[in-house]
């Protein structure tokens, strides 16, 4: 049995992806939650992305977060889109919707990733007006600072009830 398994393990090849992230849209999903803070309901809305990368240099450890802080150089950048009669236009929110994302990969070895990235974004209520249609776009940043392809999401009710 440990024969078969060392000349299966010797015939896997790592997937060959660009340098460059690339991701594609999986799924949008909201949840209504109670603030711990405020006690309000709020919608707290999951983006999950499809990712590949070549080197797999995705992420940030928690030093490299707090100097990226500092610059307010975003590795997962979001753009929102509120709808007004009836066309999507962009919303510039007081906190911004961009954040940080940890390293995907534990080790500094760079090789080819691949997985799903989810992202979750809080709508306090009384904050977002009733049945606010919104769309995100959405790109990452790597360490080397290649930046992915930007990908929009499908649109989202929030604060319907």
């Amino acid at each position: 049995m440990l024969l078969a398994a060392i000349v299966f393990s010797g015939c896997y090849k790592e997937p060959e992806f660009p340098e460059t992230p690339t991701i594609e849209f999986q799924d949008i999903s909201k949840a209504i939650r109670i603030d711990q803070f405020s006690g309000a309901n709020k919608d707290s809305v999951t983006i999950s992305l499809k990712f590949q990368d070549g080197d797999g240099d995705l992420g940030l450890n928690s030093e490299e977060i707090s100097f990226a802080q500092l610059n307010e150089d975003y590795n997962y950048v979001v753009r929102v889109f509120r709808k007004v009669r009836g066309n999507f236009v962009e919303f510039e929110p007081f906190i911004p919707y961009s954040g940080f994302f940890f390293r995907l990969k534990n080790d500094d070895k760079l090789g080819p990733i691949e997985g799903i990235l989810d992202y979750s974004i809080d709508f306090p209520h009384p904050f977002t007006p009733k049945r606010d249609s919104v769309q995100f776009q959405i790109f990452l940043k790597d360490r080397a600072g290649n930046t992915s392809n930007t990908i929009e999401t499908e649109t989202i009710v929030l604060n319907e009830f």
